[in-house]
């Protein structure tokens, strides 16, 4: 009679995890790519902002203005304001519907509309309404409206400190309150937002596809093989198969994240050039974090090992296995994508989101704002999940009809 016995389970385990990596596809999927594909990505990203960051000020705006003779200091002005970097090409227009026309065509940037009377009322200290016009979808033009806004306030500081030194009055007069602002969220706080959405999808595609092979090579690859009948004719119930099996698969899963982990903080703590945006931009990673970032994965592990593996048992053959994959995609990319608009204090009901919780547990983390309580519903929620799943796979095993159709 069939006993099961630990040991049984912890020699298919071995025996499975063993024969995983033989597969070279397999060790790079695992183990290199994770390791590699985030440090490559937070030096490409360094690489390009650095870059954006340069062109954005030896870029040369195209600016056109109307009406420029009712205000003809502007250029004198805005050159000084602006300090002639970046500098701007300036075109004057006749009409605010040529200047829509021309940042329609993209021919220039932003357009400004000076009022005719701007002159007379600047003298007799009166408000100038000056219409700025821009284009939202270009980046471009974005940027030299933000430019000119500054510029615009510089200008207006000058004429007002022009008008209280006239009448004998300090410019202090004008601002009762000096508010400054400290930070006092940690040294990552300020763009610890870019990393917090980067990091979950990186971590749960690196378990999610370190699993996908190991799990449809244990069964329905199998099946293909005609080894599968091996192990169901063993002194193993088969439970006790579908444990084993379901612990190389999470293992796998495991050392798939803890290898994006360790690639994680190879840009944090390699002290490499290439990474000094991370200090310059005030991110860091602490050891707190990364704990609870590992503890954040377990869940994930389990839940992507019972799926897989019930999908692989129920598949005839791995293309069958792998055809189901556009139905696990958007399920697994789903939640993680809502990470993006919940927030770290989220309650205790998303908690039971599966994916979503590990996300939102990731974030908390790198926050440094941690609560224990979500944490516990959290890994619970996702245990219980694997449980169901695996539950299926054991079920899925005890019958005929799907464990050895062909």
């Amino acid at each position: 009679m069939k006993q099961t016995l630990p040991n049984l389970i912890l020699i298919i385990f071995r025996k499975e995890f063993r024969e995983i990596f033989r597969d070279k596809r397999t060790r790079m999927q695992v183990i290199i790519s994770p390791l590699i594909i985030t440090p490559v990505l937070f030096a490409l990203v360094g690489v390009l902002a650095q870059g954006q960051a340069e062109r954005t000020k030896t870029r040369t705006y195209s600016l056109g203005i109307v009406n420029s003779a009712a205000y003809p200091d502007f250029v004198k002005r805005l050159k000084s304001a602006a300090q002639s970097s970046p500098q701007f090409t300036l075109t004057d227009m006749k009409t605010e519907a040529e200047g829509s026309a021309s940042i329609r065509d993209r021919k220039v940037e932003t357009v400004i509309v000076f009022p005719t009377d701007t002159a007379q009322k600047l003298a007799s200290s009166q408000i100038v309404e000056v219409k700025m016009l821009t284009d939202d979808g270009n980046e471009n033009s974005q940027n030299a409206t933000r430019i000119l806004t500054g510029v615009f306030q510089k200008i207006n500081d000058g004429i007002v400190k022009t008008r209280l030194n006239e009448q004998g009055m300090s410019v202090d007069v004008l601002t009762p309150f000096k508010v400054a602002e400290k930070n006092i969220a940690g040294a990552g706080g300020s763009g610890m937002l870019i990393l917090t959405q980067m990091l979950p999808y990186l971590l749960i595609f690196s378990v999610f596809g370190g699993s996908i092979y190991a799990a449809f090579d244990q069964v329905a690859g199998e099946k293909e093989r005609n080894t599968l009948e091996t192990l169901l004719v063993s002194p193993a119930r088969r439970r006790d198969i579908v444990l084993g099996k379901f612990m190389a698969v999470f293992s796998v899963g495991l050392l798939s994240a803890g290898m994006a982990i360790i690639g994680l903080m190879i840009p944090f703590f390699s002290h490499l050039k290439i990474y000094d945006w991370l200090a310059q931009g005030g991110l860091h990673l602490s050891a707190t974090s990364i704990a609870v970032i590992i503890l954040s994965v377990l869940p994930m592990c389990l839940l992507f090992a019972g799926l897989l593996l019930g999908v692989s048992t129920y598949a005839r053959n791995q293309k069958e296995a792998q055809s189901y994959l556009g139905t696990l995609f958007p399920l697994v990319t789903l939640p993680a994508l809502l990470s993006l608009f919940v927030g770290t204090d989220s309650g205790i009901k998303i908690a039971l989101v599966p994916i979503l919780n590990a996300s939102i547990m990731i974030k908390q983390a790198l926050n440094g704002n941690y609560n224990p309580s979500f944490i516990a519903v959290a890994f619970i929620a996702s245990a219980a999940y694997a449980g169901l799943v695996l539950l299926y796979a054991i079920r899925s095993f005890e019958k005929e009809s799907i464990l050895l159709k062909a």
